[in-house]
Order: structure tokens, then sequence, then C-alpha cells
């Protein structure tokens, strides 16, 4: 790799900055030749996927401009308030929808939120710090849904989650919920019908599940405790197959994706096939004649390298890797992984500043449909060139985002009830319940609302 790409780091603050903040990390003995042992290993990376023989191959973004389409992006916010409180206190998911090329604002534009108050779910594990993740990931899911179903979206070629397309997490496999939980979290209200009707399906595929004959789950069944794990799978093969029936492609877009097994995929290959790129480094780790297994662990524990950082190295703009499937049964040793639909995942780089952003598909997608999400993505992106992130999920994201007054009203009338009960007071939790139906209606009018506070 040549002074291009040291040019390229040293043009990149951000970038930079995250390779320098790794090299503070290793050992003192590293850091003399980390930026030069960081640039060989993304050359190397980038000569081995630009061959095409492996796993991982170097593409260009298809340039074909898409015809333009109705889109509707969705994404979720999470919010805490300073008293001591282990968990969240709100929870919201929100969907913007845009018609390209369209004039009339009303026509063009389309807004629906979905807040939850953690206080109206009776069930799961409260205490545990993944409880309001689980929440938010089950309330996105649901805006999935509403955005498939309700007619307000009907004309919608694409939709795009920030986040991951499939979030299958260890941490999330203990957690539970009653039913009537699960009709607050997909929004049951009188203008969105669907929700009872899928619900109702989901109760006819637990009846099928090859699992239900387990002791864990006739347990469950007993407690009417309803696994979380089982609602998020059923959710994704739901949205799936209700968007293959009405021609509307998903997507989940993640803006920056520091997991390693790619970086861990590509040096096993470079210990194997050029052992002499690491001799230094397993010297100084005291490694050498060790498994390369063994080897490649010990080199990324000790250089801290991760995908999205060599990526950006090893990729230019409006390049991707080829799409490739996911399965997290690599990381989660659970049979209930099996329930979850499969997905494809990408990297493509949209700007030469900035972090390739991670695209998941499902893995049924041939590749002009592939082809037409690199494409719509990467021109959303190009607007944003500073962020480099599709524009309609930054839009989302600060619809969606909890705003600080909504918090800061909480703690202090918290604060306030809890400073006369102290006194011996009588505490009215009216004016606690009129918050919580500000928050929740908070958002309704959309982005033209006037009323509605900054994000």
């Amino acid at each position: 790799m040549g002074d291009d790409r040291i040019d390229a780091l040293q043009g990149d603050p951000d970038l930079f900055v995250r390779v320098a903040e790794n090299a503070l990390m290793v050992a003192e003995d590293l850091r003399e030749d980390y930026f030069k042992s960081t640039l060989e290993l993304a050359r190397a990376m980038r000569e081995q996927f630009r061959a095409g023989d492996g796993l991982y191959r170097i593409k260009a973004v298809p340039r074909d401009i898409p015809e333009p389409c109705a889109v509707a992006f969705v994404d979720g916010g999470i919010s805490k308030i300073d008293v001591g409180l282990g968990v969240p206190l709100i929870v919201r998911a929100g969907i913007f929808r845009v018609k390209q090329g369209e004039r009339d604002l009303d026509k063009r534009e389309t807004f629906d939120h979905f807040p939850l108050m953690l206080g109206q779910l009776r069930g799961g594990l409260k205490a545990n710090s993944k409880y309001g993740d689980v929440v938010r990931e089950i309330v996105e899911l649901g805006a999935l849904v509403t955005a498939l179903e309700d007619d307000r979206f009907s004309d919608i070629r694409m939709l795009m989650l920030h986040g991951p397309l499939q979030f299958v997490s260890g941490p999330f496999f203990d957690h539970w919920f009653y039913p009537e939980d699960c009709e607050q979290m997909l929004g049951l209200a009188d203008d969105r019908p669907h929700v009872k009707r899928v619900l109702a399906e989901f109760t006819g595929w637990c009846s099928q599940c090859e699992l239900r004959g387990n002791d864990r789950c006739k347990l469950d069944i007993e407690r009417q405790h309803l696994p979380a794990v089982c609602m998020l799978a059923f959710l994704q093969q739901y949205i799936f197959r209700r968007a293959a029936e009405k021609d509307v492609l998903v997507c989940g877009v993640i803006e920056r994706s520091f997991g390693r097994g790619i970086t861990k995929h590509v040096v096993r290959s470079i210990l194997q096939r050029s052992p002499e790129v690491f001799e230094r480094l397993l010297g100084s780790l005291e490694m050498a004649g060790r498994g390369s297994s063994t080897q490649a662990v010990a080199i990324l524990d000790a250089t801290r390298y991760n995908d999205a950082v060599l990526l950006a190295l090893a990729l230019d703009r409006a390049e991707y890797l080829d799409w490739y499937p996911v399965d997290p049964m690599l990381r989660i040793q659970d049979e209930r992984v099996e329930l979850f639909p499969k997905v494809q995942t990408t990297f493509v780089r949209t700007s030469s500043a900035k972090y390739p952003m991670r695209i998941e598909a499902p893995a049924s997608y041939d590749v002009s449909q592939l082809s037409e999400i690199l494409g719509r993505a990467f021109d959303y992106a190009s607007l944003l060139p500073n962020y480099a992130f599709p524009i309609g999920l930054d839009i989302v994201d600060k619809f969606a985002a909890i705003p600080s007054w909504m918090t800061k009203a909480y703690k202090q009338l918290i604060l306030a009830q809890f400073g006369r009960l102290m006194l011996g007071d009588y505490v009215d939790m009216t004016d606690v319940e009129r918050l919580q139906t500000m928050v929740l209606m908070q958002g309704d009018g959309g982005r033209r609302r006037k009323e509605r506070p900054e994000v």
C-alpha cells in the first residue's frame, strides 16, 4: 500500500484519531511500527479481496440510477433520567416516509411515531441492563410492521431500518414479557388494527414451533411468559414475508460496525499464506510457532484491529464487499437462534473521508434486488457527504430521538414528588400522569408541528 493510503489516513481526522487511539492502547514496543503495520494489513486485505478467490470480494457499486420511489425509514430512541433508575424510562420509534419527486408536502412526507413509557409494561427483567434495548428492538420491529400494513405507507418501494435488520444478541435470550406487554410494544391503538391480527398470527406460529415441546417452552407457556427472542424471530419472519408479498425491499443500515469477523478471517489467511507479514509482531508477543488460530486471536487482542477501520483503508469510495451470509450460530449457542430468518450483509464506502456503512438484507434476495438496495443507499448517503449515511435515516433519527426537555421534566417532577413524600405531604400522581400523556402525544404532528421542541 503506497503513499496514497497514508495520505488518505492523514486526510481523514476521524479515522486517523481512531488508529491513533488504538496505537496508544497497544504495548509500548508495538507502537513504533503500528501505523505501518496497520497500512500493510489493509493493503493485504485489499489485494486478497480484489483477487476474488475467497469469501470476501471487492466490487464497484452499481451506478444505474434507480427510479424515483417512495421510501420509509425507521429508527428508535431510548432515554434515561439520572435519578438512580437502572433502566430507561422512555422508548420511541419513528417512521419517516418520503416520495421522491413529489412537490406537495402533504403527499411527499408522512410521519408516525411509537412512544412507550416502560412503566406501561408489567413483565420482563426490568433490573437487567439490556431490558431497554430489548424493548426498543421490538418497538422498532413494530414500526416496520406498521410501515408494511398501514395504508399511509402503501406506496413504498423500500423500507430501511437504522440498525441491524436482524439483531440476535446473547443477552436478549433471557428476557420475557406478558402478552399484554407485546400489545403495548407493537403500538396497539384504534388506528392500528393490524396489531391484533399480527399477534394472533404469532400465537399460531408459536403453536407450530418445533421447540414447543421442550421443558423451557412448557414452563414459559405455563407462566404466560413470551420469550423476547421468540417475538423478535417471529416479527422478523413476518416482515420479510410481508415485504416480499408487497414487493417492498427491506434492509438495515449500520453507521459504524466495529466487529472483527472479517479482520480475523484475513489475519488467519495471511498467517497461512504470508506469515512474514506478522513476524516481528509475533516475536514481540512471544507467539512464534503457535497455531494460526491462536496467533490470530493474540494479534487482534494486541492491536485492537477491527473491520470498520481496516475496511476504511482497504475500500475506495463507491466500492463494496460482495454480499456474504451472517451466521449468528457462530456467536450464540442456543437452539432458538434457528428461529430467526437468514440474512446477508455487505460493507459499502460512500465517502472517502468516512467509515464504510454496513447493510443487511434478507438472504433470499437476488442480485437485482441487492443491486437496487446498494444503489439507493449509496444515493441517499451521497446527499450527506460529510456524514456518509442515508439522509432519510438521519431525518428519522432526529424525529425518534427523545428530546432532553422530556427527561428533564420527568426528573424534576419525580424529585419534587419525592421531596413532598419525605416531608410527609400528600403526593398527587395526577401531574405525573399528565406529563406521561404529553410525552406519549409529543411528535404526533410530524416535522411541521409548530409546538414540537427542537431535538
